[in-house]
């Protein structure tokens, strides 16, 4: 819409350091022209101490969603601090491997074409459904196919899958 003012698009550590949390990783993000949809992940353009503010930014918003759906978190023993468990619960767990870096995996050929069952698990996946916010829970075994990866490194990539 030509005539608005826009926001500019480099901005200085002063100006970012008022903006909230998830405002300047999106800037971040932005800025990098990098995808950021809800299981993409952001790791590498969070900043130290960047998860605790955005824990308490998510945490304040969800406080939003209760009142808006006129829950008593005040005087209801079982919704007190609901919304500071569920934001830990959206950011360490339902999208737990959105927030973290993912781990390194080595990766070899199958040259002795293993085909027989090999099992490796079962591996607990959580995962997040993007459409509705919930999570996604289940267990997958390994078989082997034309590369595989080092099976001591599974449980670490797991928030990841």
């Amino acid at each position: 819409m030509s005539g608005e003012p826009t926001a500019p698009i480099f901005r200085s550590e002063e100006e970012l350091a008022k903006l909230s949390a998830s405002e300047r990783i999106r800037y971040r993000l932005v800025g990098a022209d990098c995808r950021y949809h809800a299981n993409d992940n952001i790791a590498a353009f969070i900043r130290p101490g960047e998860m605790d503010e955005l824990r308490a930014e998510v945490a304040a918003k969800m406080q939003g969603v209760l009142e808006s759906l006129v829950i008593d978190t005040e005087s209801d023993h079982n919704t007190n601090e609901t919304a500071q468990r569920v934001a830990k619960m959206f950011l360490t767990e339902v999208f737990g491997g959105r927030y973290m870096p993912m781990p390194l995996v080595t990766e070899f050929p199958n040259v002795e074409r293993l085909n027989e069952l090999m099992i490796l698990g079962p591996v607990t996946v959580r995962s997040a459904c993007s459409h509705h916010l919930c999570p996604i829970m289940g267990k997958v075994d390994r078989h082997p196919a034309e590369r595989t990866f080092e099976s001591d490194r599974a449980v670490e990539v797991r928030p990841h899958l």
